[in-house]
């Protein structure tokens, strides 16, 4: 890699963090500096965002936007075996990743399938990564159990859909609207429940302690959710049965953050690993496809595409900060 990198003169395409939340486009953001032990540089191709992008300050997150990237190895630190320059990878960037260039940690990326699109990559890792853990980890999923999936219609509520159905759950049931229930049916849901319908909702509860794992992605999402009354209901008792929530209050965070959690009612905290990521390929049917194979990859759903512009990514993000999207939003880099 020649020496530009690292260098301030030289500027690349980017989203960043001006404060207060916003994101905006800039064509004068510093390359990223040279990869440390452990990483790499990546010529990114893709990003997906996701909430926390504009929730987390710039002191904290850093000025580029972004965690989710695909693309290709550039350079390796030293001491990397496990990748070369000219691979295709996707994963976790540390550095931002709605950007033309980004590093990130090699043990928190994995190979790009031939037959996985970039775009498709870069909407999987936070999503499908956290569903992954809070279902199989956090929640004992195990096949033929029962599943409730609480805000199944966005971005990790149709990964754990699609995640609960390839781990063989008997029953994947998916609380979202009327107008959103058939995308999670496309993506494994058996059935689904208007949360918008008081007397479907009270049928759900009156179903009682029925559901192995109960994934609450919607409870303090942003508009004052809460269904925590909801999974004190259908919980199932024994086994026991186990509610895992993606967000929560100040003090459910400090129990996360200090282990003094009761193992049946959790918050979880995404663990960025490259292994899981290729254990999820593999899940998924991804692994090993190629662009004629007969099928294809199912994938994740992906709500909109946009490209790395001044108006893309005012309109990847006013439409994240929507809370309509269905699905994963991707943004593209040439």
């Amino acid at each position: 890699r020649g020496s530009a990198f690292g260098d301030t003169a030289v500027p690349m395409q980017a989203a960043i963090r001006t404060g207060g939340g916003v994101i905006k486009y800039a064509n004068d953001v510093p390359l990223p500096p040279k990869e440390k032990a452990g990483q790499v540089l990546l010529k990114v191709r893709a990003a997906s965002i996701n909430p926390v992008d504009y929730k987390l300050p710039k002191w904290l997150a850093g000025p580029v936007a972004g965690l989710d990237v695909a693309g290709v190895v550039q350079s390796v630190a030293p001491d990397v075996t496990r990748f070369k320059p000219g691979d295709e990878v996707f994963g976790f960037a540390s550095t931002g990743s709605v950007a033309q260039f980004a590093v990130a940690d090699a043990a928190k990326l994995a190979p790009k399938p031939v037959g996985v699109s970039f775009s498709v990559a870069a909407a999987i890792p936070t999503a499908h990564l956290t569903s992954y853990q809070a279902l199989r980890e956090h929640g004992g999923l195990m096949r033929g159990g029962r599943v409730l999936i609480i805000g199944a219609s966005g971005g990790c509520g149709l990964s754990a859909c699609q995640l609960a159905a390839a781990m063989g759950a008997a029953e994947v049931v998916g609380v979202c609207s009327a107008g959103n229930a058939q995308l999670a049916r496309s993506r494994g849901a058996t059935r689904c429940v208007d949360y918008t319908d008081p007397t479907a909702m009270d049928a759900l509860a009156a179903e009682g302690p029925r559901f192995n794992v109960v994934y609450d992605a919607a409870t303090g999402s942003g508009k004052g959710e809460d269904y925590c009354a909801l999974c004190a209901k259908v919980v199932a008792v024994e086994g026991p049965g186990r509610r895992v929530a993606i967000n929560g209050g100040l003090t459910k965070w400090l129990k996360c953050l200090t282990g003094w959690q009761s193992q049946d009612n959790k918050l979880v905290l995404t663990r960025q690993n490259g292994e899981q990521l290729t254990e999820i390929m593999e899940l998924l049917g991804g692994e090993g496809k190629d662009p004629g194979a007969g099928g294809g990859f199912p994938g994740p759903a992906v709500d909109s595409t946009h490209p790395l512009t001044a108006q893309g990514v005012d309109a990847a993000f006013h439409r994240l900060r929507s809370r309509r999207a269905k699905g994963k939003i991707v943004l593209t880099v040439v």
